[in-house]
């Protein structure tokens, strides 16, 4: 009897061991499958592997996605910009973002040598949050399986989609990242993207709402008419500014009141920000059908891109 209860609980603790997922919260409208504790721990293992080792490229195969926030910054690189073909557009909403496709496995491992590059000192591997979920679950058209993991360094947070029937790397790309910003308000401070040219322009416009939020509260019009309002007002007041810097406004669309947040980086002109921050405030925007809708409009002024 003693055997066949110590077999009991050795099964039972198996079985419990086993069944030992990681739950993450899931943004509403997410599809979202898990698999086993397992197969993310041997995920984690090799990726680990595959950036310490120089020499190993046991998670790359021939084909691999490179997503538009990662390869708007990939892109300037003369190496990985000369790589033929595999050109592709991500439409979320009425933007068309840019990204690639490799062919053959010496140009995904190009891409990895980059990615491995930037990647030095210390780092973690997680799952990935609420934030970084809604922005992958905007450019795919797909379901999202694990394992989905996150490499998270100082400087950028890489999504990493890999395949769980043969852990082959099928999906890298960069979580939008706000870090260094500052948060700012009424004109005082209260709290890398390809390159491109040094100059005053719209960067980039961060969707964090999922598409089928997104599609059920607003409409490529509604968004499109907040991107040229703000826009509009952002050139008539920085076009002749000296200082360099990035302005970010943090757009959420609710069904009655709207909220809007500002944050600049490095030397942006505070005197034309508070003018730029009373205009945008003076706007009537749209507003959600229903539930909230969350985005970022990304302005840089005389500088490159992130």
């Amino acid at each position: 009897m003693k055997y066949i209860f110590t077999f009991l609980l050795l099964t039972l603790f198996i079985i419990c061991t086993g069944q030992n997922i990681e739950k993450i919260k899931i943004p509403k409208g997410v599809t979202y499958n898990y698999c086993d504790a397992k197969t993310i721990e041997d995920a984690k293992k090799l990726v680990s592997e595959n950036i310490s080792d120089q020499t190993k490229f046991t998670l790359i195969q021939n084909i691999l996605i490179v997503g538009p926030q990662l390869w708007n910054r990939y892109n300037d690189i003369k190496r990985l910009n000369e790589i033929e073909g595999g050109n592709t557009t991500f439409h979320v909403d009425n933007l068309e973002l840019k990204g690639k496709m490799t062919q053959d496995i010496s140009d995904a491992k190009k891409v990895w040598d980059e990615f491995r590059k930037e990647v030095k000192g210390e780092y973690k591997i997680r799952k990935a949050n609420e934030e970084e979920l809604n922005y992958y679950w905007s450019v795919i058209s797909f379901d999202i399986e694990e394992p989905l993991l996150i490499v998270e360094t100082k400087e950028h947070n890489y999504i990493l989609n890999i395949l769980k029937e043969d852990l082959k790397l099928m999906w890298i790309d960069e979580a939008p990242k706000s870090k260094g910003y500052k948060t700012y308000q009424n004109g005082q401070e209260v709290g890398t993207l390809s390159k491109g040219e040094k100059e005053t322009k719209l960067e980039s416009v961060i969707l964090l709402s999922d598409d089928a939020t997104l599609k059920k509260n607003t409409s490529a019009e509604d968004l499109s008419k907040i991107v040229v309002i703000c826009s509009k007002i952002f050139q008539e007041l920085f076009k002749s500014s000296t200082r360099e810097g990035k302005i970010m406004i943090k757009f959420e669309l609710n069904k009655n009141q709207n909220k809007i947040e500002f944050a600049v980086k490095d030397d942006i002109d505070l005197e034309i920000m508070k003018e730029f921050e009373k205009r945008i405030n003076a706007e009537k925007f749209p507003n959600s059908k229903n539930d909230p809708i969350q985005f970022n409009i990304l302005y840089k002024v005389n500088s490159y891109n992130e």
